[in-house]
């Protein structure tokens, strides 16, 4: 397993503080939270530099650029149905998502990150898997022939495992992959150890995050959610992908926890949880008869 930690953590920093700042503290990669138009409270955007300049500035930190966490949905409805089509684009996030992979592929980002997200209530359900699935399914082929892959992220109306693997099993090709939140899957009523156990086959990324019982953002394993739980399982399951840490200090403006502190504790608790597993492993391993052997 590598470990990262996602911008949102840091949005007034630059993008090369936030990349050395991962040097520093042992995290492997980055997760870059990035609009088309780039957001002035999102100083560290990618999308406000050169895409080749972002690369150099990765290659000299020696940190992998991770993805790019966009915020394209697939989900607008086409109403009317039969006229609506002439008004709403039936490839509606697929330019975006272009333009994301083409920018993600020249700064060198393993990673665009996508949403489904929310069905109305009162549309037959197969039908929105259908329309957010034909969307889905040439987003991700927008990453042909480059060195980028589309994950999808849960929430929303696929925020569960099972709805996730519901809708990419609608449109399963090589360039598409799954980021899975397991706080999202837990407020869906998931137990996020038996998600990952569902998506292994599509499981490129782990989102982890923590909140205490009001749902306010607390440091990781101090909180609800069962992270301890799925490192373990992710280390039992042999998992080469991404941990991703996410800390939403983007969307909580009035939090007023020091960024660097809260990745070196994210940092010290992964590596310490890791550092357990394998111990317990090898335990396992110097008493299992055919160790020996």
């Amino acid at each position: 397993m590598k470990i990262a930690f996602s911008t949102t953590v840091c949005p007034g920093w630059t993008l090369d503080q936030a990349i050395n700042t991962a040097s520093e503290l042992g995290f492997l990669g980055l997760e870059m939270r990035s609009f088309l138009t780039p957001d002035h409270a999102m100083m560290c955007d990618p999308m406000r530099s050169d895409s080749r300049e972002v690369r150099a500035m990765f290659d000299r930190a020696g940190v992998t650029p991770l993805s790019l966490a966009t915020g394209v949905r697939f989900d607008k409805p086409i109403f009317p149905p039969v006229i609506g089509h002439v008004f709403v684009n039936e490839e509606e996030g697929v330019a975006e998502v272009k333009a994301f992979v083409n920018f993600a592929d020249h700064a060198g980002a393993k990673f665009v990150r996508v949403f489904g997200y929310h069905l109305p209530a009162s549309e037959p359900r197969a039908w929105g898997i259908r329309r957010v699935g034909d969307r889905l399914q040439l987003a991700s082929q927008t990453a042909r022939n480059t060195d980028t892959r589309i994950v999808i992220e849960n929430g929303g109306s696929f925020a569960r495992a099972t709805d996730l693997l519901e809708l990419i099993e609608t449109c399963p090709n090589q360039w598409l992959g799954v980021c899975y939140n397991i706080n999202a899957a837990r407020l869906a009523g998931e137990c996020p150890v038996e998600g990952i156990r569902l998506l292994k086959k599509y499981l490129d990324c782990v989102k982890l995050s923590d909140v205490d019982e009001e749902h306010n953002p607390v440091l990781l394993g101090e909180g609800v959610v069962p992270n301890r739980k799925v490192v373990a399982e992710l280390d039992d399951m042999g998992f080469g992908g991404w941990i991703v840490y996410d800390y939403p200090k983007l969307w909580v403006v009035e939090d007023g926890r020091d960024p660097r502190a809260v990745l070196q504790h994210a940092s010290d608790t992964l590596y310490a949880w890791m550092q357990a597993d394998e111990e317990v492993c090898e335990s396992d391993a110097a008493h299992c008869s055919c160790a020996t052997a």
